[in-house]
């Protein structure tokens, strides 16, 4: 038997990068899927791919910056598959630039991705993991969250707060069944990965050799693995967890 089968997974940020790898990957371990990402080409492409191999997934258009158009998200989920066992927050922007140049708008950009999005989804559907009496929410952190890195200082700071807050939500929600963990990555190969670093091979490595991983970048084949346990019920007994997964950078700083 598969490891989520059956389940119900709504994953935002499905369109690329982190969140269309833990798609891919919640998809072949049975669970069905509403996909939601604001870029309809690629979040459909996604749900596309997964129905031609024989899964099951529907496409959410959804801008997760709007407020108004969060609720959509939990409507037709539930409309398509009558409940929701899990909630896998992937959608993330960066600004990556030295600190006296990040600008108001650049903060307003991340906190209302990064941050805000993910009350908001919470908000939206804990009350039906309430109602079914269990859950299981995963939400992208960052190793920014507990390591500095240069050039990320919002991204960071709106991660730490997205670690802090599903600690504490976890807390409140752990006795009505409901577990709600993180996974921080750490360098991970997406379309988010700094240009400087994506163009050049010599600048990887030096990235690699620097912050001691290992010998690799990340995939987000790595992250999705984590989030098949953090999603399935081998993780029955695991809450308020901020899981490192970042190839040993912190334990080499």
């Amino acid at each position: 038997m598969s490891r989520l089968e059956n389940k119900i997974a709504v994953v935002t940020g499905a369109g690329s990068g982190i969140g269309r790898g833990v798609a891919l990957k919640y998809a072949q371990e049975g669970a069905k899927l509403a996909l939601v990402d604001f870029d309809e080409g690629k979040g459909s492409e996604t749900a596309e791919k997964i129905n031609e191999s024989g899964g099951e997934a529907i496409f959410i258009k959804c801008n997760l910056r709007k407020i108004d158009e969060i609720p959509v998200i939990k409507e037709q989920a539930l409309k398509k598959y009558g409940r929701i066992d899990i909630l896998f927050n992937a959608a993330g922007v960066l600004v990556h630039k030295p600190f006296l140049e990040q600008t108001m708008d650049d903060l307003d950009f991340i906190f209302e991705t990064n941050f805000r999005a993910y009350v908001l989804t919470m908000q939206s559907i804990i009350p039906v993991m309430v109602e079914q009496g269990k859950g299981t929410i995963v939400n992208i952190a960052s190793v920014s969250s507990v390591w500095p890195e240069l050039n990320s200082y919002f991204y960071g700071a709106m991660k730490a707060g997205v670690a802090n807050l599903s600690r504490n939500v976890a807390k409140e929600f752990a006795r009505k069944g409901i577990r709600i963990n993180c996974i921080s990555p750490g360098p991970i190969r997406t379309n988010m990965t700094p240009d400087f670093i994506k163009n050049s091979k010599e600048a990887e490595q030096e990235l690699i050799a620097d912050v001691g991983m290992l010998g690799r970048m990340g995939e987000p084949e790595d992250i999705a693995n984590a989030g098949v346990y953090l999603g399935s019920d081998e993780s029955s007994f695991v809450t308020g967890v901020n899981l490192i997964v970042d190839g040993g950078v912190c334990i080499s700083n």
